[in-house]
């Protein structure tokens, strides 16, 4: 369970640094295109500034995704060591009972 929950705050921890490029970088790009005069030589800024944006925010949804996925993985491991367990408790009770006779 601990590793669950430090999974679901990394991955928070991670978007909200990638939210806060993204949303850093999207106000860099309104400042310069309220700006009446717009160069040719800013276009290729504009455009880095949009792939910036947009990796910011792939960077947290993949951050969400290998969390989900994560989780996914260490709750089937624990439901398997959940029944192996309770399997040889069984066992066990089924043995002491019979050893009895």
């Amino acid at each position: 369970m601990k590793a669950i929950i430090r999974n679901v705050l990394l991955a928070c921890l991670i978007s909200t640094f990638a939210l806060f490029g993204a949303l850093g970088n999207s106000q860099q790009s309104r400042i310069h295109s309220k700006q009446t005069v717009i160069a040719k030589h800013q276009e290729p800024f504009m455009t880095e500034r949009r792939k910036e944006t947009l990796t910011c925010l792939s960077v947290a949804i993949l951050a969400w995704v290998f969390c989900f996925w994560r989780c996914a993985a260490i709750n089937r491991r624990l439901a398997i060591e959940r029944e192996y367990q309770r399997r040889f408790n069984d066992y066990m009770r089924n043995s002491a009972f019979y050893r009895q006779f």
